[in-house]
């Protein structure tokens, strides 16, 4: 099976926050209503998305955000549970882990709320609100979760973090649910989303024309020598240096035909890193 999709021009916002740190809080604001409006016409189909991190919100050359990458989504039937370890770690809801522990029978939509809230909170700090091991096991992460007081800058309005404690409630029937409850918060009562829908509101961020918004070197290691990448760029590695930031999908069979191929090409090939060049120029290689 084939998708087709736009044209997105303008990088990912992983790709951004590399370059940039962190967003104003305008311009992450758009996103987030952007995004929440693409969350919910899924919810709408029965569509969870699972894996809504900022590697999945690309931008348009206009600089306008669209959800992207449905690999992990599911459709569930009405007061259907999806029950499979899927996501990836940093931006998993609770719940997704509880079941993985036996804690809870299964999850809902509400997950894709989660994990917009925590992209949401890295756009706007530039990491994100839980600290976690890529060594953790599902057991360990969920304590943390559920233990750990999320901080708020002082400077932050109450309105903007009380959206964001709506979005990542650890209890999913307080939670963030619908375009309606993000439309109807205070913090974001005031937008247009008509506007919003029909991409009328202007970007504060307009992507670069005139090169690549992207990291080529990265674009290679991560689509063509590896199929779960080990080998990232630091910068990329950076970003997620707490946690492991692959999609996991429990539901998916370890020896695809892809990793048997990629693997066998492994074989033939030796990996090039120029980082290793570089770490023995600056005396770094042991």
């Amino acid at each position: 099976m084939y998708m087709v999709s736009d044209l997105l021009l303008g990088g990912d916002l992983r790709f951004h926050l590399n370059q940039q740190g962190k967003f104003a809080e305008d311009r992450a604001k758009l996103y987030i209503c952007e995004i929440s409006l693409a969350v919910e016409y899924l919810h709408k189909n029965h569509i969870i998305h699972r894996d809504i991190k900022p590697e999945n919100i690309l931008l348009d050359d206009q600089g306008h955000a669209h959800l992207t990458d449905l690999n992990l989504a599911t459709k569930l039937e009405d007061d259907q549970l999806a029950t499979s370890f899927s996501g990836t770690r940093p931006y998993m809801a609770p719940e997704i882990y509880g079941c993985a522990v036996g804690d809870v029978t299964g999850y809902n939509d509400r997950v894709d709320w989660w994990s917009l809230g925590v992209a949401f909170y890295e756009m706007l700090r530039g990491r994100t609100p839980f600290e976690l091991s890529s060594k953790y096991t599902p057991e360990q992460i969920l304590i943390v979760l559920t233990e750990s007081c999320i901080a708020f800058p002082a400077s932050w309005t109450s309105d903007l973090i009380s959206f964001l404690r709506k979005m990542m409630s650890l209890n999913p029937a307080k939670r963030m649910a619908s375009i309606d409850d993000v439309k109807n918060h205070p913090y974001t009562e005031r937008i247009n989303f008509e506007a919003v829908l029909h991409l009328k509101t202007a970007p504060v961020f307009v992507p670069c024309k005139e090169g690549l918004n992207c990291d080529p070197m990265h674009e290679i290691e991560e689509r063509i020598l590896v199929s779960t990448p080990i080998h990232k760029r630091r910068h990329y590695a950076n970003a997620h240096a707490n946690c492991a930031s692959t999609p996991i999908d429990t539901n998916s069979a370890d020896h695809t035909p892809q990793s048997l191929a990629l693997h066998e090409i492994s074989q033939v090939f030796v990996f090039f890193s120029k980082l290793l060049i570089f770490d023995r120029k600056r005396g770094d290689f042991h």
